[in-house]
Order: structure tokens, then C-alpha cells, then sequence
């Protein structure tokens, strides 16, 4: 029997062995990217449930049927859109990641880093598969180990011994202080520094938000009225307006304006003073 705690929506979710338990009420009532996604107008219990089980269903998710491989990128600017469009141009050599049934993942391939974030939400434990960690294993990613240990922190250790020099690793933002540690980390590494992806940014506290525009090249703000107002203020680059996207540094706008190079559908940039949005299009309620 295996258990994964996860957060979708807000709301604190645990599937085991394939049952789906909502634990909470999401705390998100309407999200224009699920809203887009989904066609979801108002977030309740059943939402969150019906649409982990279409996740599960399609890609296997917490189960050993995981696809690990995937060409679509279904966010028009998700990290892992971002990492996988940095790879096929040489910006991106690895990317620290996370994987129910495996924990931290460093993977190398386009097609997996996609299939791992497609739709990986808030994950904070997760327990062994078997079959996802040996699938991982063939495709060239590094674990750390067998037990699902969540540490990006370790993982971008990883990445380095391994030889990667061009490193990508997504934290999430309560878990800020890894970003501070990596950038003390790398500040003793040669080589080129790693670029922060900060996802997942529900419920972040103020400080918690001033971490992330001090560490981070790259932040989604979701539905987090904080973020937008601490990270937004100093970001170089917004993309998007309902779920902004925040560039912090060069590196991070290099990133993003790869994936609007690699985007098909039209897009418009003007100059603006950022956080740039109005307010009936963002998340409902703003936390």
C-alpha cells in the first residue's frame, strides 16, 4: 500500500492505492488556468477529485502505470514547458525535480521533465513505486534514493557531482529556504549558477515572499496576493496576467522568452509597470 499527500487547488489531498481522499475544502474557489483547463467555474471538493482522477487515468499517475515521457505541453507557460523548451536550445542541461513514487528527480530529457510536471501539483509526501523509480532509472535520471526523499537542496548536490553545469530546480514557496541554501551553495561551485524556478505559491507569507525575490530567477505567482505584490514589484519581466509569471534576473527572462519563442499561438508585449493585472482576472480569493 502506498500514500501521497498532495495540495491541489488548496485543498490537502491523499490518494491511496488509487482512492482519492479531498481532506480539506480547497481554499481557491475559481482559478482561470483550471477554469481554461478544466472548464471548472467553481472550485468545490468533487472538482479537485474529478480532476486527479482524470490526471491519474490519462498519465497513471501515482500508480506504476506513470507515463514518463510526454511530448504535449499543456500550460502555456509552465516550468516544465519552460525546461523542456531550455533543453532543445542548450540552455538547460538538467533539471532537479519532483515525482510521486520517486521524490527528487534529477532528469536530462525533454520528454520526461515534460510527462513529470504536466500536471504534478503541490506534492509534500509521497512513497515508494517501484515502477516509476526503475522507469525513471532507464530514462538517465538520478534519485535520491529509494525512500522518496523530497530535497531539491540535495538534488541540485546531485546534478553537480553528476557534471551538469546548466541546472534548473524548482522549489516550492514554503519551502523558500532551499533557495538560500542552493544560492550559498552554488556561491562555492565553479561553474555557471543554477536558475530557481518558485512554484506553487499558495499561502506564501511575506517573508517567505521577499526570500523568493532575493533567490529566485523565475516565480509563478498563482493565487497569491503576497507574491504579487512583494515578487511582482521587483520582477524584470511579467508573462501572463491572470497567473502571472514573474522574471527575476536575465537568466530567468532567458527562460521564459524561449518558451515565447517556442509558443505558436499569438502573443502581445508592451511595456508596464509590474504586477500588471486587473482584478477580474485573477484567482478567487487572492491569499
Amino acid at each position: 500500500m502506498t500514500e501521497h499527500l498532495l495540495e491541489m487547488a488548496g485543498a490537502l489531498v491523499r490518494v491511496s492505492d488509487g482512492k482519492i481522499e479531498v481532506l480539506s475544502e480547497p481554499k481557491v474557489k475559481w482559478c482561470p488556468l483550471r477554469s481554461g483547463l478544466y472548464g471548472i467555474e467553481a472550485e468545490s471538493r468533487e472538482t479537485v477529485e474529478s480532476v486527479l482522477r482524470v490526471h491519474m487515468k490519462e498519465l497513471g499517475m501515482y500508480s506504476p502505470h506513470r507515463v514518463l515521457e510526454l511530448s504535449e505541453r499543456p500550460v502555456s507557460f509552465g516550468a516544465s514547458e519552460m525546461i523542456s523548451d531550455g533543453m532543445k536550445e542548450g540552455l538547460v542541461d538538467a533539471a532537479v525535480v519532483v515525482c510521486e513514487g520517486a521524490g527528487t528527480v534529477v532528469a536530462t530529457r525533454t520528454e520526461v521533465v515534460a510527462a513529470l510536471g504536466a500536471h504534478m501539483t503541490g506534492l509534500v509526501r509521497t512513497e515508494p513505486i517501484e515502477e516509476i523509480q526503475a522507469g525513471l532509472r532507464e530514462r538517465g535520471c538520478i534519485l535520491l534514493d529509494d525512500r522518496c526523499t523530497i530535497d531539491q537542496v540535495e538534488g541540485y548536490r546531485r546534478a553537480l557531482a553528476a557534471g551538469y553545469e546548466r541546472i534548473v530546480v524548482t522549489i516550492t514557496g514554503r519551502r523558500a529556504f532551499e533557495a538560500e541554501e542552493i544560492r550559498k551553495m552554488a556561491s562555492t561551485s565553479a561553474g555557471e549558477g543554477p536558475v530557481i524556478f518558485a512554484v506553487h505559491n499558495l499561502d506564501v507569507a511575506e517573508d517567505q515572499a521577499e526570500v523568493l525575490a532575493e533567490t529566485c530567477d523565475v516565480v509563478w505567482a498563482c493565487a497569491s496576493r503576497t507574491v504579487r505584490e512583494v515578487v511582482g514589484r521587483q520582477a524584470k519581466l511579467q508573462i501572463g496576467i491572470s497567473i502571472p509569471v514573474y522574471a527575476l534576473t536575465d537568466s530567468g527572462k532567458r527562460l521564459v522568452l524561449n518558451r515565447a519563442l517556442h509558443f505558436d499561438e499569438s502573443l502581445v508585449m508592451h511595456r508596464a509597470t509590474l504586477p500588471y493585472g486587473p482584478e477580474e482576472k485573477l484567482p478567487d480569493p487572492l491569499l
